[in-house]
């Protein structure tokens, strides 16, 4: 079933699917991508579960909101709740894949009642560049520079196109741990690349500069839903300790670490990521 929800904070038209029917699931995206990353995934849950994806404003060849700006975790997790709330699924198990994770958790925050569990996948509560540097400087100079990026215009645009036409960006992703050289099928990284090209640079800036500021951190020792976390500890972007810290945080939470395994563990071996979260489903309440 497709859809498009219109979001309650600025009418800005979102577009959703279901596939499959069942207990709800809900998934939020990865930094400035689109459904690409969940091609395994929601064929196999869509057969017990009504699995609704979408694409963030901006996204998934959609134009440029009206309002820029408000390309953000903390918009993107009221969107969520917008779409669940015009497929009438509520409430979800809400799934977050790398930046994805911030915006599931901003959307327990604002919407609790929306989410019947979490499950999170190699990503952070916020924050992500604080392992590098914790600087409140450091990081408002790197948001700053994301948005001044993305107001470059033709200069923006094209350095995406060019980043996503070479085999640079590529090499980057295996060499930080972003994805496995031999596992992660390389028409995931085409695609993502692909999807960032065509996007408006200005949103990109936006999105970037929200992932640097955001953090859920704090609201971390207030999750009372059941919390399923899963990392990879090849995974150099959000390392193990990161998601070991958000196990000790939430309270009863779960974590399951793949060895050998990177950012992308979900495409990368989907059937044992799918096994230990079909575990997790089966012994809701």
């Amino acid at each position: 079933m497709n859809g498009v929800a219109s979001s309650i904070a600025d009418g800005e038209p979102l577009r959703y699917d279901v596939k499959g029917s069942g207990p709800p699931i809900l998934v939020h995206n990865g930094l400035v991508s689109s459904v690409g990353h969940w091609r395994f995934f929601v064929p196999h849950f869509a057969a017990e579960h009504a699995v609704v994806t979408w694409d963030y404003r901006g996204h998934g060849g959609a134009a440029a909101p009206r309002d820029v700006a408000s390309c953000s975790v903390a918009r993107f997790a009221e969107d969520g709740h917008a779409v669940l709330d015009a497929a009438g699924l509520a409430p979800a198990v809400v799934t977050g894949l790398s930046f994805g994770v911030q915006v599931a958790l901003e959307h327990y925050r604002r919407h609790p009642g929306d989410v019947r569990a979490l499950v999170l996948i190699c990503g952070t509560a916020g924050h992500p560049l604080d392992r590098v540097s914790s600087s409140a400087v450091v990081r408002r100079g790197l948001a700053a520079a994301a948005r001044g990026f993305g107001r470059t215009g033709l200069l923006a645009r094209a350095v995406l196109t060019l980043s996503a036409r070479s085999r640079i960006a590529r090499e980057v992703g295996y060499l930080t741990g972003g994805a496995h050289r031999e596992l992660c099928p390389p028409e995931v990284l085409d695609d993502l690349f692909a999807h960032v090209a065509a996007m408006d640079p200005r949103v990109v800036g936006a999105v970037v500069a929200s992932y640097v500021e955001h953090s859920a951190a704090d609201l971390l020792a207030d999750v009372r839903v059941p919390t399923l976390i899963i990392a990879g500890d090849r995974d150099q972007l959000t390392p193990v300790p990161v998601a070991e810290d958000m196990h000790r945080r939430i309270a009863g939470s779960r974590l399951v670490v793949f060895p050998g395994h990177t950012h992308l563990v979900q495409v990368e071996r989907p059937r044992e990521v799918h096994a230990v979260i079909d575990e997790f489903l089966a012994e809701l309440p």
